[in-house]
């Protein structure tokens, strides 16, 4: 599980960088649009801080871009936000024996 943690805070946090510099914005810039502060979009694009959901939306919001997008693999930007079954990676917990599956 702290591998899919892992590969989700790597993926945001090129996301965030990538899309921020396609619109040309400053991090001062992207804080503006979004309502978030300068240092907390720095540490999510640093892959150093777990935003809220509500931080993710105002990222999303400020950068004219669904919230579903800043998942998005570059590869796949127009799939589902939803991957079929047999595409989900699962994962067993060690100490409750829980499965679960990454299902975007």
């Amino acid at each position: 599980m702290e591998d899919l943690e892992n590969d989700v805070h790597t993926l945001l946090a090129a996301r965030l960088r990538r899309l921020r510099a396609e619109r040309g914005l400053t991090l001062d810039g992207l804080a503006e649009r979004a309502g978030v502060s300068r240092s907390m979009i720095s540490l999510v694009e640093r892959g150093e801080s777990s935003p809220t959901a509500a931080v993710l939306d105002r990222l999303a919001s400020g950068l004219g871009v669904t919230l579903a997008s800043l998942f998005a693999d570059e590869a796949r930007a127009d799939a589902s936000p939803v991957a079929r079954r047999a595409d989900q990676a699962s994962w067993r917990g060690p100490e409750t024996g829980y499965d679960g599956r990454k299902l975007a």
